[in-house]
């Protein structure tokens, strides 16, 4: 009996020690890792350049539905208006009256830039745009062309390839610089925030509430312009892009008893 219990107590002081040893062996997990609390990688200026350029493509030829108001030293007016814009410098720009009658109807094209003026039966030209857009919008500077760029939230064709990009306050900015003047795009986690303009004919900044997504079929919704002299709200109801335009449509149409004035000399 005693041999017996002698036998059993080592079975089990035997199977004790396996026991041990195979707890010992046992590794303890990994510790998970750290997080750093850094921001999540930004993607390259190259990127978003890139992004940039696909949007402004996909926006080259559009028509819009928009609410404008204009507020200045020398005008202070809203008004609904459809915008038609065909590259590289087809622009169709008109306005309404609360009946829904054409206000103003604004188009620039190889021959010039021609503002028509319903109620008044004049026809305003000029040799410099921007003196036709002055008259058309109550002061506003902005010049049409880079007004439709500003609406689609992209980048003119002839800047594109003088893009450089730089990480700064947490903003990309996209900056071009040329005779032209100076341009910043300053875009904040993939969508356009605000863009500045330093030029001759122009100083102001733009503001897209909310950012406009770089995303090529993102649409803006309330853009604010402002400069020293004049502010300007847009709120686009609709936007799409266009293939094809209806004939004619980038010329005024031909109206009887209808006055030519030039507001900068001979044209």
């Amino acid at each position: 009996m005693n041999s017996s219990i002698a036998h059993l107590l080592k079975i089990f002081l035997s199977f004790l020690f396996m026991l041990v040893i195979a707890t010992g062996c046992v590794r303890a997990p990994f510790p998970s890792p750290k997080t750093s609390g850094l921001a999540p990688e930004q993607p390259s200026p190259a990127v978003q350049i890139a992004a940039m350029k696909y949007r402004s493509d996909f926006w080259k030829n559009f028509q819009s539905k928009l609410r404008i108001d204009v507020s200045g030293k020398s005008a202070r007016f809203s008004s609904p208006a459809i915008v038609l814009v065909k590259a590289p410098d087809l622009v169709r720009f008109e306005t309404f009256t609360p009946i829904g009658m054409t206000a103003a109807l604004f188009v620039s094209n190889p021959s010039g830039p021609y503002l028509l003026i319903p109620s008044q039966k004049v026809v305003y030209t000029a040799r410099r745009p921007e003196s036709v857009v002055r008259r058309f919008l109550g002061g506003v500077s902005l010049s049409v062309g880079f007004f439709s760029h500003v609406l689609s939230a992209s980048v003119p064709a002839e800047m594109l390839g003088t893009l450089k990009g730089r990480y700064q306050d947490g903003l990309l900015r996209l900056t071009s610089k040329s005779s032209a003047g100076y341009f910043e795009w300053q875009i904040a986690s993939g969508a356009l925030v605000r863009v500045f303009i330093g030029s001759p004919r122009f100083e102001g900044e733009v503001v897209y509430d909310p950012p406009v997504p770089l995303a090529g079929e993102s649409v803006p919704q309330r853009i604010h312009i402002s400069s020293k002299k004049w502010k300007m709200e847009v709120r686009v109801e609709k936007m799409r892009p266009a293939a094809q335009f209806p004939p004619g449509v980038f010329h005024l149409p031909e109206l009887p008893g209808v006055r030519q004035v030039v507001l900068d000399g001979t044209k």
